[in-house]
């Protein structure tokens, strides 16, 4: 076995719960050369993998995982007795302490762990009070490849979820971190439910739930929650489960009554927050003082977003308040 592709192995059994049994080097290659990086966003790992070929044999020991290649080369996953082989597709593995030996022509890609289990309130935040936990769970419990060429929707879904480590990776090289307001965890899992269970991605105009009343607005207290908590990490997720009615008709009531959906909502709170603050501080709260209390981590970004709703930068405004 070469050693580097040996220690790629050990990097593998050490970030993720695998027990790597054997790795070493596909016959496509006669030279072995690897990149990769570990990032942690909440309860996900997220192993990203740029090599030459591979012939690995590994065992689960307590996590599924999600198998995301960069469109370039074929795998061969063979679990228990069945193999799948795909390209330009998705594998989900289930945590069942499986034994896979997988073969790629190039190891190119990005490999999620996490618990299933996670995925079971997310899933339930979206569906709302359809949600149907023993089919769901059922999904969660066999491997399967997510089409993409041949599924408009899932294509999207992939789409999305490949920009999302388009923007982790651009976060990884500015910051060296994730910025944790943005809780791309939550978005990724978002993802990973919708694709496996493509039902719950439904597009086209949003109609009027039948069990809302007609003109009512039923989420005031979750919006008294939201207020309350705008300096704090809130997910779409968060504010489905804590409106009990799922997505949909959340993206519904919200564009029925403000205008927008409630994370545009969401943010819209925090910068009017940020203003009230600027103008009525008297100069005395920094600029990172105001954002973070206002759920920005980032500076530039709260700058940014600040101009783009004000027309004003958050700095002229401050400039202007009258001193206490």
């Amino acid at each position: 076995m070469p050693e580097q592709a040996e220690a790629f192995g050990g990097i593998l059994g050490k970030y993720l719960p695998l027990h790597v049994w054997a790795w070493d080097l596909g016959p496509e290659s006669e030279t072995y050369y690897n990149q990769s990086g570990i990032v942690r966003l909440g309860d996900l790992t997220l192993l990203s993998t740029w090599g030459s070929s591979i012939d690995g044999l590994v065992e689960q020991k307590s996590e599924a995982q999600w198998i995301l290649p960069y469109l370039a080369g074929t795998n061969s996953f063979k679990i228990d007795a069945k193999t799948y082989v795909f390209r330009d597709y998705s594998l989900y593995i289930p945590a069942h302490q499986l034994r896979i030996h997988l073969r790629c022509t190039l190891c190119s890609g990005v490999i999620f762990s996490f618990n299933p289990e996670t995925l079971l309130p997310v899933a339930a935040a979206i569906a709302g009070p359809t949600f149907d936990s023993l089919s769901f769970t059922a999904v969660l419990d066999q491997p399967g490849i997510l089409g993409r060429r041949s599924d408009a929707s899932r294509q999207h879904l992939h789409d999305l979820l490949m920009q999302t480590l388009a923007l982790i990776d651009r976060a990884m090289q500015a910051l060296g971190d994730v910025n944790t307001m943005m809780r791309l965890d939550d978005l990724i899992k978002r993802l990973m439910v919708m694709l496996l269970v493509p039902k719950l991605f439904q597009t086209g105009p949003l109609s009027s739930p039948s069990f809302l009343v007609s003109g009512s607005f039923p989420h005031g207290d979750l919006v008294d929650w939201a207020m309350a908590h705008l300096d704090q990490p809130i997910s779409l997720t968060d504010l489905e489960q804590r409106s009990c009615y799922g997505r949909r008709s959340l993206q519904y009531t919200f564009k029925q009554h403000f205008g927008c959906g409630p994370m545009q909502w969401l943010r819209q709170q925090r910068l009017d927050k940020a203003m009230r603050l600027l103008r009525e501080s008297g100069g005395q709260l920094g600029l990172s003082q105001v954002a973070q209390s206002c759920g920005y981590l980032s500076q530039s970004s709260f700058s940014r977003d600040f101009l783009k709703r004000f027309g004003q930068r958050p700095s002229k405004v401050r400039r202007q308040s009258p001193v206490i």
